[in-house]
Order: structure tokens, then sequence, then C-alpha cells
């Protein structure tokens, strides 16, 4: 893994309405030290976020010149540094159209993993702060809070130049204002290829149909290796690879599953990237009133406990010793 590229430019609207500003960075920042340790927790907070969407360039779009600038770098007819201003540039006149004010500092990096170009272009925000000097009197600070990752967007470039598939971009962009994240959005040319809602669902129906496939005795603890691979592949913000997991749970067919998986899906892949909350609502059943809280794990659904659609109840089998114990006390009272 080796951060080939880095840079830091600004940009700015100080007041709605005004012009939109820029500082350009001339020379690249050091790709080793304080701005490789910062390029690193943007990136582990780029992979663990789970507001990716994935998608690629707009082929359709008369405003996308991002690829042709990312093409020129790579082919190496164009400096890092001056690609970096121009989108720079591309992004203030994007910006312009809307009148928000902002603050933030623009980190462009390209990162090499196993010889695969990655380009990462991060939104940097500061948060304001006080802090005790050596004089002991409370002053004024800002610090970046790289865990607060408000718009930021990841190119996997060999997959783009190579294959030209439909997912070689993630965007993450925030809910908060809709005019910056259109403008950003808009700034890459990004259009969404996997609707990862859809497709983490299919994939957990056929999971469900795995598991009725098999002998009682390894349902739970089959369906529970897919779901930790697949939980932790989210954390990492890797995809899901079907071969892994099917050597995984049978060393003697190692395909039997990634097969099963082929043969049931609209349109077979290898891998796929899921949706976080698609996966927690999978492993756990939970919901709440004013008045009831009920949370309960995927696999006592069915055995220890049984939804009955027709007279809405739930029957619960088995109860937990602590909830056991305090219905206990209150009868006796």
């Amino acid at each position: 893994m080796t951060l080939k590229h880095c840079i830091i430019h600004s940009i700015e609207r100080a007041t709605p309405g005004t012009e939109v500003s820029t500082s350009f960075r001339e020379q690249e920042n050091p790709a080793t030290g304080p701005a490789y340790s910062l390029f690193e927790q943007l990136k582990q907070s780029f992979q663990r976020s789970s507001q990716k969407q994935y998608g690629f360039f707009d082929r359709e779009s008369d405003d996308n010149p991002l690829p042709g600038w990312i093409r020129e770098h790579h082919q190496g007819t164009s400096s890092f540094s001056r690609v970096s201003q121009r989108i720079l540039e591309h992004l203030q006149q994007k910006m312009g159209e809307n009148d928000e004010a902002f603050s933030a500092d623009l980190m462009i990096a390209v990162d090499s993993v196993m010889d695969q170009d990655q380009l990462y272009i991060f939104w940097i925000d500061h948060v304001d702060a006080s802090q005790i000097d050596h004089s002991l009197d409370v002053v004024h600070s800002r610090y970046i809070d790289s865990n607060k990752m408000a718009y930021s967007a990841r190119v996997f470039v060999d997959e783009w130049l190579q294959e030209d598939s439909q997912k070689y971009m993630s965007l993450i962009t925030s809910r908060g204002s809709k005019p910056i994240s259109d403008a950003f959005s808009g700034f890459l040319g990004f259009s969404t290829g996997v609707n990862l809602i859809e497709e983490t669902h299919e994939f957990l129906s056929i999971v469900d149909q795995y598991a009725q496939s098999l002998p009682e005795d390894k349902v739970s603890d089959h369906r529970g290796q897919i779901l930790e691979y697949c939980v932790d592949q989210d954390k990492q913000g890797a995809p899901v690879v079907f071969e892994d997991i099917s050597r995984q749970l049978d060393e003697g067919q190692p395909s039997n599953f990634s097969e099963f998986v082929a043969e049931r899906q609209q349109a077979p892949a290898v891998e796929m990237y899921t949706d976080r909350s698609s996966l927690k609502r999978y492993v756990r059943y939970f919901g709440r009133d004013k008045n009831m809280s009920i949370s309960f794990s995927a696999d006592m659904f069915g055995q220890e406990i049984v939804y009955d659609e027709v007279a809405g109840t739930l029957t619960i089998k088995q109860i937990p010793k602590s909830l056991k114990q305090q219905l206990k006390t209150t009868g006796t009272q």
C-alpha cells in the first residue's frame, strides 16, 4: 500500500451569495509524516462509512472533464499538481451555481494498492474549539475531525480504464446541505450504478433459500458465517466475494455456495457491496413504541419466537433469565 501523490487546496464562500474563492498549493504535500497520517485517517473513515453510493462517470454529461484529466495523469501526460488544480477549478465552478456558504480544504490523493491506483477526493471540514496555551489562557483553535465525512469520493482508476464497470466510483454526500451535495456529485459527474438496498435484499433472500437447502444442524452455523463475513467486509469498505464465502463454508465443495448464488441472481456477479442497514435488520429484528421495545436475533425467529400474522401476535417460547427473574419478582409482590 503506497501513497503516491497527495496535495491539499482550499475552497470557500465566506457569506451566502458571494463569489467562491480558492487557494492553490503549488507543490504536492509530502506523502509521508502528518499528511500521510491524515490521509490514512480519512481513508479509514471513508471505508467504514455506511453512506457510500456506488456508480460511474456519467457518459452522457456534456460537462464532465474529470475522466479526461485523470486519464492524462495516469498516462503521464499531465502532472498531478496541474490535474489537482483543474479539479479544484471545476469544483469552484460547480459550487458557484448555488448560494450556500461553506469553507473546506480539499485533499486529492492517489493511493496504490496491489499495483491498482485509487484516486481519493476528501472534503475536509474544520471544527472550532478552545484550548489552554502555555500562558494558561483560553484561546481559540481549530481541529480536523476525520471521523465526520461530509463529501468524499474514490475512483478505482484501473478498474475504470480496463473494465469500465458500474461501480468503480464511490461517493459520500452529506444530508445537511442539498445544494452542496448536488454540486459535489455534479462536479464528479457521478451516475448511480448500484442499488445497494435492492441487491442486498436479493442476496439475503438467496441466503434464506440456501439455508433451507441445508440439514437443520448446519443452518445456524452457515448463516452465521455468511453474515459475519458480510459485516466484516462492510466495515472495511470491501465487497462481498462469493467464492471467498463459499470456500469458508465448505472446503470440500468450495464452489457450492457461489454457484447457488449465481444460479439465482437476476444479474450474476462474482462480488457485491452490501447495504449496512439491511444487514443489521437481517441479523436482528427490532421495534419499539412508547411503552415497549423488542429486539432479538434472526436465528430465533420461527423457533424460539413465532409470529402469527393473522392474529398479529408474537409468541416468545424462551425468555431471557434476567427478564424471567423480573417477572417472577413482580408476580410475588
